[in-house]
């Protein structure tokens, strides 16, 4: 299945201080006519997911209806902060909308919002939480997901480690304390998660994420070149059509014929060490725009080198990653 994910524009209304966007002046011309002849195109070659991102993406709905008018048949995601779910939700519900809301959870909250407590009955629903310096306790952050749950919301912790990408945002960069702490609670939930579904059959739907994750990019392989971000199954689009290797930091314009070799050669550039590594084809180089890429590779290569091993010796993994697929 091909991927397209759409930023649609840098306005949010809540302009969470560890955000690393970056608006230009580019942002208002919109998307051009033939981009959505092109998505006619990818969707009539084959299944097409386009998930939609910002910035607070439900302030564009405009250009996503459009969307969604140009190639009904896809799939569609959309990630948001939820302020203006309820507003929104009928349309989301239609069209069968997979939505992940932002919610960091924890001790200290930087959003001021929590829109968990507004959203109770949605059938497709993630939870995406940014870590970042002061929110790095997993179990805390769980544990306000408990009250939902019980009602019988199937929503599971995923978590974002923050990008520190500038001056901006460095008061919340991951220290390396910070990192091997996550490193450990990371380990440990999903050993927690394996084992249960190993000895009892049962799925803990709040760790799932934190599993499926890991387990999906084992079998991601990535070829060099190709990143998270941007690879032969997920292509990111800016707010006026154009390819970039990151749309938040939309500096490396990327073409559509020659984009691997782009971006193999910027990883000659900055990162040498990706060529070869055994980790390569589940992280894909890391983010290219992070101030502290030296700390994160050094915690995806233990994490990924970690879940490599424990499913080459467990056959749960395989089990539970494919009971998930279902």
């Amino acid at each position: 299945m091909k991927s397209v994910t759409i930023y649609l524009g840098s306005k949010c209304n809540m302009n969470c201080a560890y955000c690393h966007r970056e608006p230009d002046p580019e942002e208002t011309k919109g998307l051009p006519p033939e981009f959505y002849q092109r998505l006619r195109i990818m969707a009539r070659e084959g299944p097409l997911t386009v998930k939609f991102m910002g910035g607070e993406p439900t302030l564009y709905m405009d250009t996503i209806k459009k969307v969604v008018a140009a190639v009904p048949g896809a799939t569609f995601a959309i990630a948001t902060n939820g302020k203006n779910l309820e507003t929104f939700l009928p349309f989301f519900r239609a069209h069968y909308f997979k939505i992940a809301l932002s919610y960091d959870g924890g001790d200290v909250d930087l959003r001021g919002f929590n829109p968990l407590e507004k959203l109770v009955d949605y059938p497709y629903l993630s939870i995406s939480t940014t870590i970042f310096h002061g929110n790095t306790d997993f179990r805390k952050i769980l544990a306000q997901f408990r009250e939902k749950r019980e009602k019988g919301m199937k929503i599971s912790f995923f978590p974002h480690l923050v990008h520190h990408t500038s001056p901006a945002n460095a008061a919340y960069a991951l220290t390396k304390e910070d990192y091997a702490s996550v490193l450990r609670q990371w380990k440990e939930l999903v050993l927690e998660l394996v084992e249960g579904f190993k000895e009892t059959g049962n799925i803990n739907w709040e760790l799932t994420a934190l599993f499926y994750g890991l387990f999906r990019r084992l079998e991601a392989n990535y070829q060099y070149g190709e990143t998270y971000c941007f690879n032969r199954n997920l292509w990111k689009v800016g707010p006026t059509g154009k390819l970039f290797s990151c749309f938040y930091i939309r500096d490396v314009p990327l073409d559509p014929g020659n984009w691997q070799e782009q971006q193999a050669a910027l990883l000659d550039y900055l990162f040498p060490k990706c060529n070869g590594c055994k980790v390569y084809g589940m992280c894909g180089g890391g983010c290219h725009k992070s101030l502290d890429h030296k700390q994160e590779c050094a915690f995806y290569y233990a994490l990924y080198s970690w879940f490599m091993d424990l499913a080459d010796q467990e056959p749960a993994v395989w089990r539970l990653g494919n009971e998930l697929d279902k």
